[in-house]
């Protein structure tokens, strides 16, 4: 009767473990991919904020004197 628990309760271990490992695997896919997004956001926040940023040409020459 023992073993017949035991293998009951190893099979629902298992099953738990099967359920677990693939969340487990799309939790780090989406993490992943969203790791690129903000990757990907951060470049092009960089480069808008580039543009923005008043240079030296765009204020006008002093005039000559």
């Amino acid at each position: 009767m023992y073993l017949i628990y035991g293998g009951f309760i190893a099979i629902c271990l298992y099953g738990l473990y099967l359920v677990l490992s693939n969340l487990l695997d799309r939790y780090l896919v989406a993490k992943r991919d969203h790791t690129a997004a903000l990757r990907e956001q951060n470049e092009i926040l960089k480069d808008i904020a580039n543009a923005v940023k008043p240079s030296d040409d765009n204020y006008p020459a002093p005039p000559a004197v």
